[in-house]
């Protein structure tokens, strides 16, 4: 069995681009350029505390303090969290155009909670399996490509997410690792052009300039895997749905007494 690489890729770029997608592109590049900010400030602020005024370039509107930059940090955290959850939500469902509310709300710390501790397990039993001679990893990173997607749209805690990942993925994840190289070679593509603005890097505001660049790439392909992964799951759980409606189907058929 095989999915059409191509197609879901072309989907997912419409999705992104859709007005919603939009939107979601900048939020995500707003907290993170504010995040970005936060750190270039913390440095700001730890040299302004080393050296005399006159001796390092700040802008007194970059001086924080790494307490409150911390506090600070973790809200928008928490943030680009419920935004990436919402996303997932966007992209799996028909909406185009708006981004409803309950998408932002609707089990939000259930679902937050399973992603951080998923990831933290997905992210250990993945290490594990390329330790083990690289194919196992990847083979896992395959197998459990959709985990997050059931915690989002399902509301499915992660060990069960991990379990129906697995089972969707059955048969189809060769298609799938063709489909990841060809999001990770489109993703390369994306920040070697916007990693251009790493060659103003070097004076305060060279680094700021760098910075928007680098949240900008970063935003842009966030949304698409997002949609690309949306769009996978959509076309493997139809036809899984489909499957199982078949099978239920001629399983009353087969018990049916004959005329």
């Amino acid at each position: 069995m095989s999915i059409n690489v191509t197609n879901i890729v072309k989907q997912g770029y419409r999705r992104t681009i859709e007005r919603n997608g939009l939107v979601l592109m900048g939020v995500i590049f707003a907290i993170s350029l504010v995040n970005g900010l936060l750190g270039i400030s913390v440095s700001q602020w730890m040299m302004s505390q080393q050296f005399t005024p006159g001796s390092v370039e700040a802008n007194p509107t970059l001086l924080v303090p790494p307490v409150v930059a911390s506090v600070i940090s973790l809200v928008l955290g928490i943030g680009l969290l419920v935004v990436s959850i919402a996303a997932i939500r966007v992209f799996v469902s028909d909406e185009t155009e708006r981004l409803p509310r309950e998408y932002f709300t609707r089990n939000i710390g259930w679902a937050a909670i399973n992603v951080i501790v998923g990831a933290i397990v997905f992210g250990i039993i993945v290490a594990l399996g390329f330790v083990a001679f690289i194919i196992p990893g990847i083979f896992l990173l395959v197998a459990l490509a959709f985990w997050t997607v059931y915690v989002a749209v399902e509301d499915q805690n992660f060990i069960t997410a991990f379990r129906s990942s697995w089972r969707l993925t059955h048969g189809y994840r060769f298609s799938l690792f063709t489909l990841g190289v060809a999001v990770l070679l489109l993703t390369a593509l994306v920040n070697a052009v916007f990693g251009l603005g790493d060659l103003a890097s070097g004076s305060l505001t060279g680094d700021i300039v760098a910075l928007v660049f680098a949240q900008a790439a970063s935003a842009i392909t966030t949304v698409f895997s997002t949609a690309v992964l949306a769009t996978a799951y959509t076309e493997l759980k139809t036809r899984d749905d489909n499957d199982r409606g078949k099978t239920i189907s001629e399983d009353s058929t087969v018990g049916r007494p004959a005329a």
